[in-house]
């Protein structure tokens, strides 16, 4: 018994958007914080306030971009990986329960990664949440198209 069936095309385009959508947001959210004087600003007195500065030799600019960038990358590498990896098992494979249950745990970890953030005056991180939250409920769904192949 093979219990292995292909992602419908449509739910393979669902979970492409949303994956392209999370990268699309935290895209703009990072540029808007790397393009803000006034976060930056912000950044550098609360650094000053802490006492921090002083352990920072210069280049504070490049090192608020680095951290942003860095940040932006992690929060980037489960969708896009998830988005790579459901295209090539639509094209040339095909998948069952692991997909499903280590892509849910992967995509939880990500959620509690954006939620850790507490950055509630964004409308990013709303629409962040809510389309990780669809992802997860897309990812699921396939479970019951993987148990009524198990079934027939």
């Amino acid at each position: 018994m093979n219990f292995n069936v292909k992602i419908p095309e449509k739910k393979l385009y669902i979970i492409l958007i949303l994956c392209g959508l999370i990268i699309f947001i935290n895209s703009m959210d990072v540029m808007i914080k790397v393009k803000d004087i006034e976060l930056y600003n912000q950044w550098v007195l609360k650094l000053k306030e802490t006492g921090d500065l002083n352990s920072v030799d210069g280049g504070l600019h490049d090192l608020y971009v680095t951290s942003h960038l860095s940040f932006f990358l992690i929060k980037i590498i489960v969708p896009m990986v998830l988005g790579i990896y459901s295209y090539f098992a639509f094209k040339y494979n095909k998948i069952n329960k692991i997909y499903v249950y280590i892509w849910t745990i992967f995509l939880l970890g990500s959620l509690a990664f954006n939620l850790v953030e507490l950055r509630l005056d964004s409308i990013f991180y709303y629409v962040n949440i809510v389309s990780y939250i669809i992802l997860i409920i897309t990812i699921l769904s396939l479970l019951s198209i993987i148990n009524s192949r198990k079934n027939s």
